[in-house]
């Protein structure tokens, strides 16, 4: 156990080591930036293939790697204190850091976790990529206490826990329940997305299926098949249902079929059964439903350019379309696709000339765009974050943007950077306290609405 424990903690030091010079390359402007960050970015993806080798061992047993480095709990360690941001007039910052997550969502990021606040905005619950639980007390966020599950027996194939196309895709607390969306494997090569449910117990989780998609995609399909860049699973609360974003993990017209893929689902708490809301997405990552004025706003990512926030007001009286992949902003990341697949996917410059829903904002280049939340009462001012990897681009950090009162456009937006993927994002009741998972240097930072 201690050859294993000395192991890890060089990993993990190599691992930061090579991150830290990544964003100090990032910083400077030179001719051979780029060769020095994708030599970088493969010696990650290298370190990391090792941890999933360690991690495949153990799961014979049943265990976790993120175990042996600490069974009970999960530590953080404060790293800045109530800082003002960059572009902002009313956001302090502290940041919290742990070495004690191993798995990511990405090779660019040292570890991902998805958080949801518990017990009246009291507690907060943190459920890293690869299945382990832990819950924390906010005024003390430095220890996450570890909570055990059953999730090894629902979920038992091995590129959940080692692979970071999959894994969890986010967690979300109603009441006393605790509802996690992840890629299953139906079958052999042919993935689907489920929601496990289970009443929050700090000591022991008990899951049960509570929802899947009834088809699950093939990795053989004409278009290919990327689950890291097609999943969605984003959950957001909506009366007595769950709205549920679903990805086309790269079979492209799955989004303009009758299938459960590249939607806007609502799934009914009580009888199970979900319904689309509105299709044509690619994969969605953000999610937010305004109660008071009846919208939903959400965004996603696009492909090589394109990312979208889009407005979808009195979104239960009909099915809307966004246009995806009939329609997009960005571009394939290939130039030679077969002329089947560019007829079925020819990403058209325009969506209104189509018949779709036009986004209320795209980004050319891309910001790896992921969660959004309100920040006023009034829901016209919300916070988006923003993965990728390069700060002039306007990634690694927040985007605010202000709608106009008629939600259909927006009428201010600002970049705030963090040099930090966002991976989740959340807010308290009062608006006063947002809680975010920075996946770049794994750490969980406390923003403070003043």
């Amino acid at each position: 156990m201690k050859k294993f424990n000395f192991i890890y903690h060089l990993i993990i030091i190599f691992l930061t080591v090579l991150l830290i010079t990544g964003y100090f390359i990032n910083k400077k402007n030179s001719s051979s930036k780029k060769k020095e960050i994708s030599n970088l970015n493969r010696q990650i993806i290298s370190k990391n293939n090792q941890i999933s080798n360690i991690q495949k061992s153990f799961l014979k047993e049943k265990k976790n790697i993120n175990d042996f480095i600490n069974s009970n709990s999960i530590n953080f360690q404060e790293i800045l204190s109530q800082k003002k941001l960059k572009n902002s007039d009313s956001f302090i910052i502290s940041k919290y850091r742990t070495s004690e997550i191993v798995f990511s969502g990405n090779y660019r990021a040292l570890a991902s976790a998805y958080i949801d606040f518990y017990n009246n905005d009291k507690e907060i619950i943190l459920a890293t990529v690869d299945g382990i639980f832990a819950i924390a007390e906010v005024n003390n966020i430095k220890k996450f206490h570890k909570i055990k599950s059953n999730i090894f027996d629902l979920i038992s194939y091995d590129d959940f826990y080692t692979n970071s196309q999959y894994g969890i895709k986010d967690i979300l607390v109603i009441e006393d329940n605790l509802f996690v969306s992840l890629i299953d494997q139906k079958k052999e090569n042919c993935f689907n997305l489920k929601i496990l449910k289970s009443k929050i117990n700090k000591i022991n989780l008990n899951f049960k299926n509570f929802f899947e998609t009834p088809n699950c995609v093939s990795k053989k399909n004409d278009h290919g098949y990327l689950a890291h860049q097609g999943a969605g699973g984003r959950m957001y609360k909506k009366g007595n249902g769950i709205l549920f974003t679903t990805g086309e993990f790269r079979n492209r017209p799955l989004a303009q079929k009758k299938e459960p893929y590249g939607k806007i689902l609502n799934i009914n708490l009580n009888t199970k059964k979900s319904k689309i809301i509105s299709m044509g997405h690619r994969n969605p990552q953000g999610l937010y439903y305004s109660q008071k004025y009846d919208f939903i706003i959400s965004t996603e990512h696009g492909p090589k350019g394109g990312d979208e926030i889009n407005i979808n007001l009195e979104p239960f009286n009909k099915i809307k379309n966004f246009g995806w992949p009939i329609s997009s902003y960005g571009e394939h990341y290939y130039k030679n696709y077969s002329k089947k697949i560019l007829d079925e996917a020819p990403l058209n410059k325009s969506h209104k000339k189509y018949g779709f829903e036009e986004p209320i904002k795209y980004f050319v280049p891309s910001i790896g765009i992921s969660e959004i939340v309100p920040l006023d009462t009034n829901e016209k001012e919300f916070l988006v974050g923003a993965m990728g990897n390069e700060i002039a681009e306007q990634d690694l950090g927040l985007h605010f943007i202000k709608l106009n009162n008629k939600r259909t456009k927006i009428i201010k937006h600002k970049f705030i950077p963090l040099n930090e993927r966002v991976r989740d994002m959340v807010i308290s009741k009062n608006k006063k306290l947002i809680i975010l998972f920075l996946e770049t240097s794994s750490s969980i930072a406390i923003i403070k609405n003043n």
